[in-house]
């Protein structure tokens, strides 16, 4: 209880000496513009005279693991402005200050294993979409955007901003520079700016808390986001950015005297333009993908439909929340090699879109759904215009997505348009919906090839509705896609069918020293629409528990699951056990997982129910804080008279070495193995890579990538290098 007083007294104190009364619980925050000559160095302290006009907000609240109630450690914030940026000062007193957990982390790698503090600015005010910026103890940063409408954080987006940190024997403080050049607002003057400030204190629990209540039952996370006052808008609303790249590979393919050399020197440019407040322009000329980030292996021997894959790529970073909705209706992972590319996004409060048109080389593979399974054609080169616009009014969100793809060489098209609705009806009832239609003319010509022919159409109709109290939580859901419906720029891996999903959870406090217990069931039907041939029925009872040491656990029993992996084939009954959890050991073992599924499984290939199990590990160590290593392994089994009748394996180890907030050395090894019967497959891929990141816009990779594929060996070396024109001049 002393330290506990002695925090708070600290805090008061500097409260008082700003000269300014703290603000009370949930009210507005306020920025104090800096005077004339008057100019903020960043360095993490917040000993500027400007800091002691500042007014401080004191008044933060627990948001987990206990709602409500007053954190354990303080947290002040005070805003600055000038004609160019804002200056966020965050004071995070700690009795324990030996105890704060600061690892240095790469770009976008923060996470509540760590100390750090978090700004959310929306600076439209419809608390539809927030930008946040992250910085930890150690100073490594994290940014990206919240969406209201599916309550989720994306950490695609980059934006120009900096940040300090300085360790203090009362704990830490930071120091963000928010540029206006990188906050999405309107030119309106009655705009209100909206925000809100978190800290995350992992330790026995782990705590986070916020500048404002946020409840159990709030449509989203942001949804209670405070205003900020006296934010002055730059008289010049306008910037281009110009970001050239060069980019220089040597490749090896092959073995012994079929080996083959090339060598390649490219260059690339991006380009970032602001004409006004409210429009942005991007566009890119040759951009380089290649080796910045890998995809981690997947199981995917005993799957009857296409994975899931994360958007890694900068052009298409930019407004990426509006190019969600209700359905996965855009998928730009679906553009496999971009030569070049045109953007324009444009947010004001009532209206927000994003469009862009892109010449695709291809090279990839085109999905092809169907009832009981999703299969794929080569992907030929193509031209894309794609985009999606969406309204808001009082709680109704509407939307127009469009999506047309036209292949090179006369080989036909695939076309996509349909509106998108989401309504908060009252605080506990929401709905959202969506209805596409499709014309195709690049149908499959049986032997893998797109090939023009007769336009086909199909359409998919989609709707889910939300219910959501403190304790209850519901949702019921409605797919409906006809059979000739596809989207070759989104992700669509059935069609032909109809889904009917329900959900429904009741949590409880303080059981069995948890923090928390939900207690969940789940059910699902698919039926081809034609014939009403049931595809699949499920019913998975589980539960779910959350704990200190940042515990979540689960378990669930599909008890009564049933698959058609073929039309009037015959239902396969699988009955098994899907568990696992995730928590911290120790400071130093941030993040331990285990996955596990465990029962009789059907066998994809051979139309068979058989014994199987599925297991999954992986762990993130920090035995120094400069040293990351990240292990995990993937293994699935499905048992034969004598030999599996399936196994398959896959493996990623991850090493990094971090020289300092901005610059680290990378090295990856992956290996996936499959055994089908006498099917053998491997792969190995290794990969060491340096990066040095000034800035989103100047950075440099080097490095070195080996692959072997069955009996394939291939070998590269590259360098890259992108500077932000701005940000080299600002250096000089």
């Amino acid at each position: 209880m002393l330290e506990r007083f002695i925090t708070w007294l600290l805090l008061a104190a500097a409260a008082l000496a700003t000269g300014t009364a703290a603000a009370s619980p949930g009210s507005a925050m306020r920025a104090e513009r800096l005077q004339a000559g008057e100019r903020i160095r960043l360095d993490g302290r917040l000993d500027h005279p400007a800091w002691q006009r500042a007014p401080a907000y004191t008044h933060f609240v627990e948001k987990t693991p206990n709602l409500g109630a007053a954190p354990p450690q303080a947290t002040q914030v005070q805003w600055l402005m000038d004609g160019q940026a804002l200056y966020v000062g965050i004071t995070a007193l700690d009795t324990e200050p030996a105890q704060i957990r600061a690892p240095l982390v790469r770009h976008d790698q923060i996470n509540r294993t760590q100390d750090f503090v978090v700004v959310y600015i929306d600076a439209i005010g419809s608390r539809r979409a927030a930008q946040f910026f992250r910085v930890n103890a150690a100073g490594s940063r994290a940014d990206g955007m919240h969406t209201a409408a599916d309550d989720s954080e994306d950490f695609a987006p980059d934006f120009d901003w900096d940040a300090a940190i300085q360790r203090t024997p009362h704990g830490w403080t930071a120091v963000l520079r928010l540029p206006f050049a990188s906050l999405r607002f309107s030119e309106d003057p009655a705009a209100t700016w909206r925000v809100m400030v978190a800290r995350r204190l992992p330790r026995e629990q782990f705590h986070m808390a916020t500048s404002v209540l946020i409840p159990r039952e709030a449509a989203s996370f942001i949804d209670t986001l405070q205003p900020l006052d006296n934010v002055r808008l730059p008289e010049q609303h306008a910037f281009l950015s110009l970001r050239p790249g060069l980019t220089w590979r040597r490749e090896d393919e092959g073995l012994g005297p079929a080996n083959s050399t090339r060598t390649r020197t490219e260059a690339s440019l991006d380009l970032k333009w602001r004409p006004r407040a409210e429009l942005i322009v991007d566009a890119t000329l040759n951009p380089d993908f290649s080796q910045v980030a890998l995809d981690v292996p997947q199981l995917r021997g005993n799957e009857r439909f296409a994975l899931f894959l994360s958007e890694k790529r900068p052009f298409f970073f930019e407004s990426s929340d509006l190019l969600r909705s209700p359905t996965e209706a855009l998928y730009t992972r679906s553009l496999t090699a971009p030569r070049g590319g045109l953007r324009a996004t444009w947010r004001d409060a009532g209206l927000a879109g994003t469009a862009f048109a892109i010449s695709d080389e291809g090279g990839g593979l085109v999905l092809l759904p169907g009832a009981y399974g999703s299969s794929a054609a080569e992907q030929p080169a193509s031209q894309v215009l794609a985009g999606r616009v969406q309204a808001d009014r009082a709680g109704l969100q509407g939307g127009l997505l469009l999506a047309a793809r036209r292949y090179e060489a006369g080989r036909g098209s695939n076309e996509v348009l349909g509106p998108d609705l989401a309504w908060q009806l009252n605080p506990h009832w929401r709905l959202r919906a969506q209805w596409l239609a499709s014309r195709t003319s690049a149908l499959d010509d049986g032997s893998g090839q797109l090939q023009r022919g007769r336009a086909e159409d199909g359409q998919r109709r989609y709707a889910r509705v939300f219910y959501n109290r403190e304790r209850t939580e519901a949702n019921l859901s409605l797919d409906d896609t006809s059979a000739g419906f596809r989207h070759d720029t989104g992700f669509v891996t059935q069609s032909g069918v109809r889904r009917i999903t329900g959900w429904v959870a009741q949590g409880f406090d303080g059981v069995a020293g948890l923090n928390e217990l939900w207690v969940n069931t789940e059910a699902w039907e698919v039926r081809e629409r034609r014939t009403g041939e049931l595809v699949e029925q499920t019913v998975r009872p589980g539960v779910w528990v959350t704990g200190a040491r940042n515990l979540e656990a689960w378990l669930e029993w599909y008890g009564h699951a049933r698959q058609r992996l073929g039309p009037q084939q015959a239902l396969l009954s699988e009955r098994y056990w899907h568990g696992g959890f995730v928590f911290t050991p120790a400071p130093w073992w941030t993040f331990a997982e285990l996955d596990f599924e465990v029962g009789r499984r059907a066998d994809t290939q051979a139309g068979v129910v058989r014994s199987g199990r599925q297991l999954g590990l992986m762990a993130r160590l920090r035995p120094l804080p400069f040293l990351e290593l990240e292990p995990r392994w993937n293994m699935a089994r499905l048992g034969g008279a004598q030999l599996p009748a399936y196994r398959e394996t896959a493996a990623q180890g991850l090493v990094v070495w971090h020289f300092g907030p901005r610059q680290y050395l990378r090295g990856i090894v992956q290996r996936s193995n499959l055994q089908r019967g006498t099917l053998r497959e491997a792969t190995r891929t290794g990969s060491l890579t340096w990066s040095y990141r000034h800035g989103p816009g100047t950075v440099v990779y080097v490095g070195a990538a080996r692959s072997r594929e069955g009996g394939s060996l291939r070998r590269e070396t590259f360098v890259k290098l992108q500077v932000d024109l701005d940000e080299v001049q600002a250096l000089f």
